[in-house]
């Protein structure tokens, strides 16, 4: 008693390690029983749950692993994917690109194929060295040894010259061209141009059966400035073909329009079919022109139907017969092109080629066309156009002219025009046809082509006519044309149905 209450006297830190020695004791004396407890089956059981533990994670590190993999995988995939849809989305873009530049190689061909020219053959004669053994052998250079590289004899050299043929690289048209410029650099140019007709009417009855038409141009060009033209066309033409006997609304000779300039004597006379001053403004956008002009050479043109020296010689094919332009006379004619496939023109003719009042009873014409590749990706050109006729109680009509190739080597065409009754003699008109630019390889300059077209009059006659014509180019200046023509129901005959007519052309120019 006095020990216990000598403890409870002492401080209160001494309670705490009484405290704290009776727990480690109890604490020991439990672990002794416990481990005591613990048998040898026991120890085996653990141990064969650690190891199915170790087990299970080997497994999870080896799933692990083929987690990690199994990412990997999955992210190429994706950028698989990825590349996959980047690649499809400009496949459009590309596949594009490549349209746009096979259209550009197809327009090249086309281009090239229709400027195809034969190539002018020259001969040049060059000295050659050549190293020949006794027996004839001979060889471009020397052997090592000197020696026959066949018989083993001693070679010896010798010169001599040698013919050769090879064709320039530039065609006779390009050297017609440079010499064009050449001439320019002049300030003057000079040309001439001759076609002569002949044309059989294959069906009259009446004895007149042929009729032969010829035609003279002498062209003179002046540049009295750098964008500045003086042209004049002095011709002669002697026959007035066979439109004198069928009496055709159509034409069917148009270089012998509207009459011939020979004598009743027989004596040629020589006019002055145009003579004109061009001068270019604004970059050569717009052009104009003034003097005593040919209206149809600037309106209603075509690529296929338009010169009757060089294509169909039918007046209804050279220009639509609605258009009834007067006579060449004074003039003027403005043209813009906005270098963007539209273009606009227009003119003013007087009717009196006297030169007297020429602002009264004026013949006027505007045109709107464009040019395309709107169809078929190749090129066409479509032509609209409105004249007032002062000359015919201000008769008014409207017109269109097209031309399409079809493919580099066809051309199709067609025109129609209508006016009013008042003063005009055709009331309507409209052609059609189309043109084959050389259609075998060996003839590049050759061309064929067929048209078909109907006319009304004003008194209510119709007329059809048809050509068709293959040319022969020889070169740039010399082509033979035969031709046939038929026209059904002439308004000129009463009793013939259709007069049928076989013709052949010849053009020179120079």
């Amino acid at each position: 008693m006095d020990l216990f209450r000598n403890i409870y006297q002492k401080k209160p830190k001494n309670y705490f390690l009484l405290f704290c020695t009776c727990i480690f004791v109890a604490i020991a004396c439990e672990g002794t029983s416990l481990s005591a407890g613990l048998s040898q089956e026991h120890l085996e059981l653990v141990n064969e749950r650690l190891n199915r533990l170790e087990n299970k994670v080997e497994d999870i590190d080896e799933c692990y692993v083929r987690v990690k993999d199994i990412q990997k995988d999955v992210e190429m995939i994706k950028r698989s994917m990825r590349e996959s849809t980047a690649v499809k989305e400009r496949e459009p873009v590309v596949s594009k690109r490549l349209e746009n530049q096979v259209e550009r190689l197809e327009e090249a061909v086309q281009d090239l194929t229709g400027r195809a020219a034969l190539m002018d053959t020259a001969e040049e004669i060059r000295k050659v060295t050549e190293y020949v053994c006794p027996n004839g052998h001979g060889f471009e250079t020397m052997s090592e040894d000197g020696k026959c590289r066949i018989c083993g004899l001693n070679l010896k050299e010798r010169e001599h010259f040698k013919k050769f043929k090879y064709a320039r690289r530039e065609s006779v048209s390009e050297r017609i061209a440079t010499a064009l410029e050449e001439e320019f650099k002049k300030r003057i140019l000079v040309g001439a141009s001759g076609t002569g007709i002949f044309q059989q009417i294959m069906n009259d009855d009446n004895g007149r059966h042929s009729s032969a038409q010829g035609s003279l141009d002498l062209l003179f060009i002046g540049k009295p400035l750098t964008y500045m033209t003086f042209f004049v066309d002095l011709e002669a033409i002697g026959g007035n073909g066979p439109d004198e006997f069928i009496g055709s609304i159509s034409g069917m000779n148009e270089d012998s329009a509207p009459h011939s300039f020979q004598d009743s004597d027989g004596v040629d006379r020589v006019s002055v079919r145009e003579a004109w001053l061009q001068t270019e403004l604004m970059k050569q956008q717009i052009r104009l022109v003034a003097g005593k002009i040919d209206l149809t050479n600037y309106f209603d043109s075509n690529s296929v139907a338009n010169d009757e020296t060089t294509q169909f010689i039918t007046s209804a094919f050279v220009n639509n017969s609605t258009l009834e332009v007067p006579e060449n006379g004074p003039g003027i004619a403005a043209f813009y092109d906005t270098r963007r496939g539209l273009f606009f023109g227009l003119g003013l003719q007087s009717a009196d080629n006297a030169g007297l009042d020429i602002i009264d009873k004026l013949y006027g014409i505007g045109e709107v066309g464009m040019r395309s590749r709107y169809l078929f990706g190749l090129e066409g050109t479509y032509r609209l156009w409105a004249k007032i006729n002062g000359g015919r109680n201000e008769n008014k009509g409207l017109g269109m002219s097209i031309d399409q190739h079809l493919s580099a080597k066809l051309v199709a065409f067609a025109r129609y025009g209508i006016n009013e009754t008042d003063g005009a003699d055709v009331k309507s008109a409209w052609s059609t046809g189309l043109e084959l630019r050389h259609p075998f390889l060996s003839r590049v300059n050759d061309s064929t082509a067929f048209a078909f077209g109907h006319a009304e009059s004003v008194d209510g006659n119709d007329e059809q006519v048809t050509e068709v014509y293959y040319k022969f180019a020889f070169n740039d200046h010399f082509a033979i044309t035969p031709l046939f023509q038929a026209v059904f129901d002439p308004v000129g005959l009463e009793n013939s149905d259709v007069v049928t007519l076989a013709g052949i052309r010849t053009q020179i120019e120079f």
